[in-house]
């Protein structure tokens, strides 16, 4: 449980660390943190309800590339661990897995109904997940079945969907991109699609379901192990209200740096902000072992969904130019999008639309 604590409290710290003010890339020693420490955030919910879907297939007793677990166990560990800190915030939340044991027509099952999201709840749900797949893959049975439980939902709703992108071909049903698309259409829907795809046809499919709308997306099993800040970004942001002061000691401990800024409906990258974004790619190749947070940001102008894509292209703008000027490996990278949310300054005027128009970074791992 201390684990568990101090996992949620480093999150926090980071997420709170790129909405502070300062020099436009600051190295933060131990006298810098304890001299202006973070005392009070506000967790800020995305969505109303999160929707688990597991898949139980066979082809999940496959081992994780380049680890010493099935596919089945890692992401029945990953989410047993993430249970353990998520802060409940009022969502709905439920629990589904979906193969194909019996029927051409595929499964659907509750674990755990949708209700007031419940820890302990969850928990036990989770317990239940077998250790071992069995059955050919229905991703459209996954999918079809969602949206039985979207029917009785109001509100926006996360739906995080372990899947290594494989399908049965059957008369029947529709292809899983139509479903998605439909369901995207008919509900206020993001997908999480958490990819254990090993082939570049799965990896395509997935690819192609995350492009149904500005807010759903890919994201590789391997990085959601390593990173629990996925999570927090589909269902939760951060948002710094106070500070405090506290006495120095020399010891480096993160990263601060300006805000990058955007003109108007533009996702390029200033010339003015080149210097910063070289020295965070310097200090990135000095310390392999620290990551990036990059969560892009819009003003209000526009619709939600416009907003949502162009909040990503700038996340995917920062992260572009690490990886192709300074060679940082994307698993280093985690971009985050959201649109017109959390505006730092008044969207009424034009100096506050400049400040919101922006990607906000955090270094963490050092």
């Amino acid at each position: 449980m201390k684990k568990a604590t101090l996992i949620l409290v480093t999150l926090a710290g980071l997420l709170c660390i790129w909405t502070a003010a300062g020099q436009a890339f600051q190295v933060i020693t131990h006298d810098m943190m304890e001299k202006e420490t973070v005392m009070k955030t506000d967790l800020i919910r995305m969505v109303d309800n999160f929707i688990v879907l597991f898949d139980t297939s066979g082809s999940t007793n496959e081992m994780v590339p380049g680890r010493n677990v099935t596919k089945i166990r890692a992401a029945k560990e990953l989410l047993a661990e993430r249970n353990a800190w998520l802060p409940d915030l009022g969502y709905n939340a439920g629990l589904y897995i979906y193969t194909d044991n019996k029927t051409l027509m595929g499964t659907f099952k509750e674990v755990v109904g949708m209700q007031p999201y419940n820890r302990e709840a969850f928990a036990a749900g989770i317990a239940k997940l077998p250790d071992k797949g069995q059955g050919p893959t229905m991703l459209q049975a996954g999918l079809s079945g969602l949206g039985k439980v979207l029917d009785g939902l109001s509100g926006k709703t996360a739906v995080i969907m372990f899947t290594d992108g494989t399908f049965t071909v059957t008369r029947g049903p529709k292809r899983p991109v139509v479903i998605a698309r439909e369901l995207a259409k008919k509900h206020d829907v993001s997908f999480y699609l958490i990819s254990s795809a090993t082939s570049d046809t799965n990896e395509k499919l997935l690819e192609a379901v995350s492009t149904v709308n500005g807010s759903s997306r890919v994201v590789p099993l391997t990085r959601f192990l390593d990173n629990p800040t996925y999570l927090s970004g589909a269902l939760f942001t951060v948002k710094t209200t106070s500070y405090q002061r506290l006495k120095p000691v020399a010891k480096v401990v993160g990263v601060q740096m300006d805000n990058i800024l955007y003109e108007f409906n533009s996702a390029d990258i200033s010339s003015e902000h080149n210097e910063k974004l070289d020295k965070l790619g310097d200090y990135l190749q000095k310390n392999p072992n620290a990551y990036v947070i990059a969560a892009g940001y819009t003003d209000s102008t526009g619709t939600e969904e416009y907003n949502l894509v162009l909040s990503k292209h700038r996340a995917n703008s920062v992260s572009d130019y690490l990886m192709g000027k300074f060679g940082i490996d994307a698993n280093r990278i985690v971009t985050l999008w959201f649109g017109k949310m959390n505006p730092v300054a008044d969207n009424a005027t034009s100096d506050g639309r400049r400040l919101n128009r922006r990607v906000e970074l955090a270094v963490g791992g050092i």
